[in-house]
C-alpha cells in the first residue's frame, strides 16, 4: 500500500523547504502527499475569485496558497499524488487528531515556521507535535535538501524503545544505509563497557529488524560532570564528522534526549540541528 505523508505547510520559507525535501522523497519513493494548513492571520484574509459564471467571490487567501502549491508541485512531478486541507484551529491542537497511523505514515515539517521562533527548542510548533504526535515526525531544517540516505545516526541511551524507532524508520525508508550508533558519554573509564553494550544493540537491530550495516560510535563529555555546555557541540561532531544524512531519536521519558531537552544548553542541538531529525514516541 503505498504510504501517505502528512506535510503541514504555511507558506513561511521553512515549510517551503519542507516541501520541497517532502517532493523529492515522495517522487523517489512512490508516496503520496497531504498538503495541511491552519488558517492564521494572515492566511486568513479573504480575496475575491472569480467563478464559472464570472463573478467574484470571496475566498481565504489560504485556500488560494494552497491550491497553487499543490498545482506546482504536480506541474513538476506528474505521477505525484498530491491532497490539501485547510481548517480553523491551531496546529499543535488539530494535528495530532489527523496525524493517526489508519491515514498517514509520517510527518514532514520544517523546524521553524512562519514565526520564526527560536525560543523553543526545534521551534516551538515542531517540538509540540513531536511530542504529541502517534506517527513518526521528520523535522527539516533550513536549508537542508534531500540527498541519498547513506548514513543514519541513532541517538542511543540503551533503551529497547530504539529498536523500534530504527524499526519504524526502516519502515518508511528502506534498508539501504549505514546506521551509526551514537552514544555520548561523561566517564571515560566505562567506555569499553559503553562499546559491549552498543555491541549488544547491533545484535538486536540485525536479528530483529534486518539492518546489517552498522557502526559504533562513542565520544565523551570533556570538562566537569556537571558542564553540559559540550553536549550538543560532541554531537554536532559526530553527525559531522561521520556525514550523517539524518538523526534518529526516540522520546522516551528515560532517554538521553529526554533528560537533555529539561536543560536549556540542548537548544543549541535542536534548535539549529545540522540533519534533520526523525522523532518517534515511545
Amino acid at each position: 500500500m503505498k504510504k501517505n505523508i502528512l506535510l503541514p505547510v504555511d507558506f513561511s520559507a521553512h515549510s517551503n523547504n519542507a516541501v520541497n525535501y517532502a517532493v523529492d522523497l515522495a517522487t523517489q519513493k512512490g508516496y503520496s502527499i497531504h498538503l495541511y494548513h491552519n488558517y492564521t492571520s494572515a492566511s486568513a484574509v479573504f480575496e475575491e475569485e472569480t467563478g464559472s459564471t464570472g463573478k467574484q467571490s470571496p475566498i481565504f487567501k489560504a485556500d488560494i496558497l494552497i491550491k497553487k502549491l499543490a498545482e506546482q508541485i504536480t506541474s513538476r512531478n506528474a505521477a505525484l499524488e498530491v491532497t490539501t486541507q485547510c481548517e480553523r484551529g491551531i496546529i499543535t491542537e488539530t494535528l495530532s487528531d489527523i496525524a493517526t497511523p489508519d491515514r498517514f505514515d509520517f510527518v514532514i515539517m520544517g523546524t521553524k515556521g512562519i514565526t520564526n521562533d527560536d525560543s523553543q527548542l526545534i521551534g516551538s510548533t515542531t517540538y509540540v507535535i513531536s511530542k504529541k504526535s502517534k506517527i513518526p515526525v521528520l523535522a527539516i531544517p533550513a536549508e537542508v535538501s534531500f540527498e541519498q540516505l547513506d548514513k543514519v545516526g541513532l541517538l542511543s541511551n540503551f533503551k529497547e524503545e530504539e529498536v523500534q524507532t530504527v524499526q519504524d524508520f526502516v519502515n518508511i525508508m528502506g534498508k539501504d544505509f549505514e546506521l551509526k550508533l551514537m552514544h555520548v558519554h561523561y566517564d571515560h573509564s566505562s567506555e569499553n563497557r559503553i562499546e559491549d553494550k552498543l555491541e549488544v544493540w547491533k545484535y538486536k537491530i540485525k536479528k530483529y529488524i534486518g539492518v546489517t550495516n552498522i557502526a559504533i560510535e562513542v565520544d565523551s563529555i570533556q570538562g566537569d560532570i556537571e558542564d553540559l555546555d559540550t553536549v550538543p557541540e560532541v554531537i554536532n561532531e559526530m553527525i559531522h564528522a561521520e556525514k550523517i544524512k539524518i538523526l534518529l531519536v526516540t522520546r522516551s521519558r528515560k532517554s538521553f534526549f529526554e533528560r537533555a531537552f529539561t536543560r536549556s544548553v540542548a537548544k543549541a542541538l535542536f534548535s539549529h540541528p545540522l540533519v534533520p531529525i526523525f522523532f518517534t514516541k515511545a
